[in-house]
């Protein structure tokens, strides 16, 4: 299935560079990191490989979450294994290897994954070369339950407390807590992964975690019904999902309001 993959891909006319082809907070947020650091940046891609972020790419539609319309797990007969797919993904033409990403310099990696991608590509990080290993600082949120053991002492020891530093959402606490890293440690020259460690675990050492808002989960009909009579007070999807949780107090996650939002809003245009 990968091979196919790879031959359909291959195939398609290159489009645009990888930097403008992706978007989203997150993305934005892993960008203006690379850019503070005067990093190279790379993308870690479901259906490319690892994509510098200068390079050229066909346009496609593929992710590995599961809930997601475009997500391989969908268009794989039998079972899926994230790891192997994107091992399968790495001979793409359009993917360097991690010994790309490591190249000659001595200086920090640094990786932010959701649980998802680091599931894809624990196994082969984790066999990238040692001392690549030890320049590695990932970011995410209870990622020990994805990654390979041998990584564990590379994920960076941020929690919620993030968010009374810099705010956001659950979906892009990787890319926030490595652009605070990018910030507040890597502005300084790397004395190793513990030294940074302790510099994170000061930053978050006075602050406290946010009190949790328990909010009632509608059915999609209920929140449909909900985003609905918003459209005809408002418009917009960021306002009414703002709407929906502090003024409605309704719990829904971002992709989930999208699908319904855009459901909403094509009744609406009928």
């Amino acid at each position: 299935m990968t091979a196919q993959w790879i031959a359909k891909v291959g195939a398609l006319p290159e489009c645009r560079p990888a930097n403008t082809f992706y978007a989203g907070r997150a993305f934005g947020l892993a960008k203006e990191a690379a850019n503070l650091s005067a990093a190279r940046l790379y993308i870690l891609s479901a259906g490319l490989g690892i994509v510098p972020a200068s390079r050229s790419i066909p346009a496609y539609g593929l992710t590995i979450s599961a809930r997601h319309e475009q997500s391989v797990s969908r268009k794989v007969l039998g079972d899926f294994d994230p790891a192997e797919w994107f091992s399968g993904v790495l001979t793409s033409v359009y993917s360097d290897n991690w010994r790309d990403i490591a190249g000659r310099k001595s200086g920090r990696i640094l990786i932010a994954l959701s649980r998802p991608y680091a599931e894809m590509v624990g196994a082969s990080l984790a066999n990238a070369p040692a001392k690549m290993l030890e320049r590695l600082r990932i970011f995410g949120a209870s990622l020990e339950v994805a990654l390979p053991a041998s990584l564990h002492g590379a994920i960076a020891p941020y929690d919620e407390r993030l968010n009374a530093i810099l705010p956001g959402t659950r979906t892009d606490f990787a890319q926030r807590a490595m652009l605070h890293f990018a910030r507040s440690v890597a502005a300084k020259p790397s004395r190793g992964r513990e030294d940074d460690f302790v510099a994170v675990r000061s930053a978050l050492k006075n602050l406290k975690l946010p009190r949790l808002v328990q909010r009632p989960r509608l059915t999609d009909e209920e929140i449909l019904a909900v985003i609905k009579k918003r459209l005809r007070m408002q418009s917009g999807a960021a306002r009414i999902l703002a709407a929906l949780r502090h003024e409605e107090g309704v719990a829904c996650e971002q992709s989930r309001f999208g699908r319904l939002y855009r459901i909403a809003a094509g009744k609406r245009e009928a």
